[in-house]
């Protein structure tokens, strides 16, 4: 994998607040649960089904209350964008090599891999500011982290702007 992509992997995983967890690929939503069974998403596989969110996320997301949120894994992906990735991609289970190629795979769809490839990584933060809700420029309503914050990190976990 290109350093720039690791590195931007990482950086994601640091947007969504699943960097500090012990192993990255079983956070729930919320830290609410501990995926056991990586043999697909947790609400899939009927282990976890998710968090109700506050009432305001919801009508911020466009969403009529109430609603939930079954993000899981280190980039935290939906269970509708695992099941849509599912027939796209080659992804025989949930475990982290293959929620790294659902993560690469969602960054390509949006032209990001190409962009962190070749360095220009706040063009690829904005991409991706639709897929998820902790990067600059995401109308999900929820708590993001600044480009200046991402872009450090990034640097720290060997990116680079070549």
């Amino acid at each position: 994998m290109n350093a720039n992509l690791a590195a931007f992997l990482s950086m994601i995983s640091h947007s969504e607040g699943t960097d500090k967890a012990p192993d990255p690929y079983r956070v729930c939503f919320g830290y609410k649960h501990t995926i056991i069974d990586l043999s697909n998403h947790p609400a899939l596989t009927g282990e976890w089904h998710g968090e109700r969110l506050p009432d305001a996320e919801c009508i911020s997301a466009g969403i009529t209350p109430p609603c939930h949120s079954d993000a899981a894994g280190r980039y935290q992906i939906t269970r509708p964008t695992w099941t849509r990735l599912l027939a796209k991609i080659y992804l025989p289970d949930f475990t982290g090599p293959n929620q790294d190629a659902a993560c690469t795979e969602l960054m390509r769809e949006k032209g990001a891999v190409e962009m962190v490839e070749g360095g220009r990584v706040s063009d690829a933060i904005a991409a991706c500011a639709p897929i998820w809700a902790s990067l600059p420029g995401s109308t999900s309503g929820q708590p993001q982290r600044t480009a200046s914050n991402l872009i450090s990190f990034y640097i720290s976990n060997g990116g680079s702007f070549v």
